[in-house]
């Protein structure tokens, strides 16, 4: 790349408000890609894959749980009661700070959907991810997720 080249590249970065290098970026990407494979996962009901995507030591903070989940085998029954009661996710918007190349913070809503009646009910819902790299392997290293508030009227 010639130094002008490079110029103008840090010249769109710090004028558009980013201060990511681009090469961030692609983390961004890639950490997000994961976030797409654990809703693949929950929507199949697939609870070892699940807890697979997550570090040895995550922290949970379910969107139905009263506490915080630190344990694989919390963390299993945790995501064996959702897949029993058929509960979907689908993604909404969100939005990515890479903090190193190896750890992400992603931050968005999704949709949860339960049949009820045979009428599916959705719960909107908010979430962040901590992601970080171990083993050139994206894994969940913080989740929590909440009821999205009604917005006041």
């Amino acid at each position: 790349m010639a130094s002008n080249d490079y110029e103008i590249s840090c010249f769109r970065i710090v004028r558009s408000g980013c201060v990511i290098p681009p090469a961030l970026a692609d983390e961004r990407e890639d950490a997000y890609a994961s976030i797409e494979r654990w809703s693949e996962a929950f929507n199949s009901g697939d609870v070892e894959q699940i807890v697979r995507m997550y570090t040895n030591d995550a922290l949970v903070l379910g969107t139905l749980s009263p506490g915080m989940t630190t344990k694989s085998d919390d963390l299993r029954a945790y995501f064996k009661a959702a897949a029993a009661a058929k509960l979907q996710v689908w993604l909404g918007d969100n939005s990515a700070v890479a903090l190193a190349e190896d750890a992400v913070v992603i931050a968005g809503f999704y949709d949860f959907s339960a049949p009820a009646g045979g009428h599916p009910v959705v719960v909107p819902a908010r979430f962040s991810f901590v992601m970080v790299k171990k083993d050139g392997i994206w894994k969940i290293a913080h989740h929590h997720s909440s009821v999205r508030p009604k917005s006041p009227q």
